[in-house]
């Protein structure tokens, strides 16, 4: 990436000049000086250092948004999140710069757009599909300008039988005539009918060697299997994955069923019957068993199966060991990386982001002064030291719901530092300007996706928790024991005389305060950690029946002034009402957004060499697995539900307070019982779970293992086509099927991703290359990817770009 560090001024001055536009892209982004301080500008306040002062940069400074002169090459859709062949270059992609100064404002409302309107992305019903699919089917290549006789199969793209040798380095088999006019020609006519990648025309159609014959029930199981609703790839000739609605009682629209296949779609690609799909939910006093999670599986036909069971799709519980990883098939799914702690505990978050700190100490200044105690007491004494003004929270590492937290100035007594020196415990530099709504401190609950971390792949959730104090805030001495006013966590202002649920535009009912359960008492402690404005941990008090929160209906004005009077004296607010305070009170929303998602990025990358180093250990299919082996990226088998803990100060720069990996799921109130539901929901449609049946999958295995025992080749290896360097100006035409495979399965879940937002990897976030502790290849895949077009390329007028052998986009709706 070229930027042109000339041509702007400091703060307050006009800009003389722009960064150049990004190679091959046609994007323009600001110089990197700029971005900078748009990123992390100095404050007047710094919480993460020793009193340092900078000056706030002036955003006036930064370039205005560009002419629409794109060339294609963007990655991120627009905010109704369609793919429209029809739209304008500069409405399909977005560079950083404009992220931070213009991003739509529908991308993190609480209400986002339908992602169906627009040209060209109209639902498509189960009967237009099919259509459609044939009709593609019957012109594989239609809408390219390319002549159908031009090779353009990529390299490694199985045309060959499988069992045939290939020469090293090359992407042929060794054979003396092959060069010849006959055989060039007999070879053209085989890849013309060829399957996409190898082996056969049944195994050959997706990234895992699925077919329906892994997903049919035996005979004997065959009049229990169930209805599984099954949603179409974007993708011809790709196999179908489950499809997660919204259980109809959380208060959300149903999704729209335009791509789910039915009955005849899938006895046409083989299913005659459905088979029966299991979970498995492992409670702990980390996990509990909410009914947003239990709720939305079974409403999706999935059944219950008991711990230990190994014939589950989705495995919700605690950290996983690389025992049960190397245990696991490849469409089975566990909720947490392994070594996800280096996020989720409080010690290990602090020195993660403090050695990349002081690495780069400008672009991680995004977490408050950390200490760990014992260890730390010596420093954090200096740090009183110089600094007899400042504030300081301590926190316990491994306990939740504000238990133990407490304030102090910079005058400990000397018992009290003893006492806490004695036992471990994080103390951080306390916020004491906070950004402020009506007077109240408020912090921010963000759920962040990961479905993998190599490559890096992270979504944001269009809604997340606004979370305010129940007392005004004063950072008086005399005030550091009110933890109602310096708290904000739900466990601490749930029994405040001022808690006002969120009803979610439910009409308001007599009394929606009331005691928690035993039951949601003992769950209260599920969030892995707290802080000073802590997290929801633990049973958030029962689900309330839908009668109870749906209160009964009343007169329509009346009733919908008294709904938004009573949203806004909400003690939980959703980000749109974030939105419209900050817009009405002259606060940049977007760039708020913009330098969160940034703050995000760089967090999870602090911890991701332990966790791909031990995710590696354990993610390694078993010698039986009855697929190909991937070999761009661990295989894919983990994914991650974050809760981050953001604070914004008086300048509207975020900070780091904490991550949890065990967020709460659980109900205080109509909103979240929405948007929580939503969220899982979601996640689980974003997965791509394939339809599987057990005991078809386990006799694949035991077929593969007497193969091998035998001496026999594998029936399919995937290889890597470049290498780091060669990657980098590597043209579509030249990946091979392993690249192939990791984009195609990169954009198909892209255009699965509900009310998420992919916030890495798109257009931009190749800056972000600096930060990783090694260059992985297959993130240097999916830039490359990216930078020569990303979804672009699927598009019906730039299919000529791409080698023969990749599967057409018949459908550009996302679900």
């Amino acid at each position: 990436m070229e930027l042109d560090l000339q041509g702007v001024r400091a703060a307050g001055t006009e800009r003389k000049g722009r960064g150049r536009g990004i190679t091959g892209t046609g994007l323009t982004m600001a110089p990197q000086g700029v971005l900078k301080k748009i990123l992390r500008p100095g404050a007047a306040q710094d919480y993460g250092g020793f009193g340092q002062a900078g000056k706030a940069a002036d955003l006036a400074a930064l370039p205005p948004r560009p002419p629409s002169s794109r060339s294609p090459g963007a990655d991120s859709p627009s905010p109704g999140g369609d793919q429209s062949p029809s739209r304008s270059q500069d409405d399909i992609g977005l560079s950083l710069r404009r992220a931070l100064s213009h991003v739509s404002s529908a991308h993190l409302r609480s209400d986002p757009p339908r992602p169906y309107e627009g040209a060209g992305s109209e639902s498509l019903p189960s009967a237009v599909l099919k259509q459609r699919l044939s009709a593609v089917s019957a012109d594989g290549r239609k809408g390219s300008s390319v002549s159908e006789k031009t090779d353009r199969r990529p390299r490694n793209v199985g045309s060959l039988p499988p069992k045939q040798s290939r020469s090293k380095g090359s992407s042929r088999p060794a054979t003396s005539d092959e060069g010849t006019p006959a055989r060039r020609a007999s070879r053209s006519e085989k890849e013309k009918s060829a399957p996409l990648f190898g082996g056969s025309d049944e195994d050959a159609i997706s990234p895992f060697g699925w077919s329906a014959s892994l997903a049919l029930p035996s005979q004997k199981k065959e009049a229990k299997s169930s209805r599984l609703n099954l949603l179409a790839s974007v993708f011809l000739s790709r196999p179908p994955v489950l499809f997660f609605d919204y259980e109809p009682f959380c208060g959300a629209s149903a999704r729209d069923p335009g791509r789910i296949l039915a009955e005849e779609d899938t006895k046409a690609i083989g299913l005659t019957a459905a088979p029966k799909m299991y979970f498995v939910i492992h409670t702990t006093k980390d996990v509990h068993e909410y009914h947003a999670v239990v709720n939305t599986l079974k409403h999706a036909g999935l059944h219950k199966a008991p711990v230990g069971s190994t014939k589950f799709c989705i495995y919700w519980g605690p950290h996983p060991s690389p025992e049960l990883l190397r245990s696991l098939n490849p469409f089975q799914k566990v909720n947490h990386f392994p070594a996800s702690w280096h996020l989720g505990r409080k010690d290990l978050l602090g020195k993660n982001v403090q050695r990349m700190k002081r690495q780069f100490p400008k672009d991680f200044n995004i977490m408050p002064a950390h200490f760990t105690l014992p260890d730390d007491a010596q420093s954090w004494a200096q740090a009183r030291e110089q600094q007899p003004s400042a504030l300081w929270i301590w926190k316990p590492v491994n306990l939740s719901c504000g238990k133990g937290i407490r304030l102090f100035s910079a005058h400990v007594p000397a018992a009290t530092e003893k006492k806490l020196a004695s036992k471990p415990g994080v103390v951080q530099r306390y916020m004491d300007r906070p950004l402020l709504i009506n007077g109240y401190k408020f912090d921010l609950r963000l759920y962040v996706v990961v479905t993998s971390f190599d490559p890096l792949k992270v979504y944001l959730n269009s809604e997340g928790l606004v979370r305010l104090a129940t007392e005004k805030y004063d950072c008086s001495p005399d005030s550091l024991k009110n933890r109602m006013m310096h708290l904000t966590n739900y466990s601490v202002n749930k029994h405040a005389a001022g808690y006002k649920q969120n009803l979610d535009g439910a009409p308001a009912v007599e009394s929606t305060a009331r005691s928690p359960s035993p039951e949601a008492e003992a769950g209260a402690g599920e969030d892995a950690s707290d802080n000073e404005a802590d997290s929801d941990a633990g049973q958030e008090g029962e689900d309330v029946p839908e009668a109870e929160e749906q209160g009964e209906p009343g007169d329509g004005a009346e009733e919908t002034e008294a709904q938004s009077k009573a949203e806004e004296q909400a003690s939980k607010w959703s980000l749109r009402q974030l939105q419209d305070y900050l817009t009405a009170n002259g606060k940049d929303y977007k760039l708020a957004m913009a330098r969160i998602e940034d703050l995000i990025i760089k967090t999870l990358i602090s911890a991701e060499p332990q966790i791909v180093n031990m995710w590696q250990q354990g993610a390694n299919f078993s010698t039986a697995s009855p697929t190909p082996i991937q070999q761009v990226g661990s295989n894919q088998t983990c994914f991650e539900i974050f809760g981050f803990d953001v604070m914004l100060d008086d300048q509207l720069l975020p900070w780091l307070l904490e991550v949890n990996t065990f967020p709460s799921f659980s109900s205080s109130s109509p909103y979240d019982k929405r948007i929580k539901t939503q969220l899982v929901s979601d996640v689980f449609t974003l997965l791509g779970i394939s339809p599987f049946d057990n005991d078809a999958v386990e006799k694949a295995v035991k077929e593969e293992q007497a193969k091998r025992l035998q001496g026999l080749p594998k029936s399919l290896t995937v290889v890597r086509t470049h290498t780091n360097a060669s990657i980098k100006t590597a043209t579509l035409r030249s990946f091979g099927e392993a690249e192939w495979r990791l984009i195609l399965d990169t954009h198909d879940e892209h255009m699965r991703r509900g009310n998420l937002r992919r916030i890495f990897p798109k257009q931009g976030t190749e800056i972000y290359q600096q930060f990783l502790s090694s260059p992985r290849y297959s993130n240097l895949v999916l830039d490359r990817w990216i930078e020569l077009g990303g979804e672009r390329c699927f598009l019906p007028d730039a299919r000529d770009q791409l080698p023969l052998g990749i599967p057409p986009q018949v459908c550009f709706a996302p679900v």
